[in-house]
């Protein structure tokens, strides 16, 4: 076995380990308004100065957080964020006479939560996981 191959083998060796292979938590929660209904759209985001991770919003309110393909998160403190609302596309009629149909009219996304928890910096929201964690989290209408 060449020199080569074996530091590319150890080098893979070390990132497994740093990884923390095998050392990701389930992290889920439930969004609402302080009435106590579902946020119904958008994603939570969890923030360390080493990774984002992403958990998508059910119509329910529910979430389970992700990092990239893998599911669930590596112990630490996060800094929490919600967002991912999405834009509608309405389409337009074709143009007298013929030609090319013209693009869809993009009708910016309704933030229906108060801008503050858009940031991480500004939400006030943190989180420490240190294994299976329930997060729940609420937030205020648009002021």
């Amino acid at each position: 076995m060449s020199v080569k191959l074996q530091y590319c083998i150890l080098a893979c060796f070390l990132m497994t380990l740093s990884m923390g292979c095998g050392s990701n938590f389930t992290v889920s929660g439930k969004v609402t308004f302080p009435d106590g209904t579902p946020l119904d759209a958008g994603e939570v985001l969890f923030e360390s100065p080493a990774m984002i991770a992403r958990g998508e919003i059910k119509k329910d309110g529910t979430y389970v957080m992700n990092t990239g393909e893998l599911k669930g998160m590596p112990k630490g403190t996060y800094k929490v964020s919600i967002g991912g609302f999405k834009p509608t596309y309405e389409s337009l009629p074709p143009p007298p006479g013929g030609g090319p149909p013209p693009r869809p009219r993009v009708i910016p996304p309704v933030i229906p939560i108060d801008k503050k928890f858009l940031d991480s910096a500004k939400s006030g929201l943190t989180c420490e996981v240190n294994g299976r964690t329930k997060y729940d989290i609420t937030v205020e209408p648009p002021m």
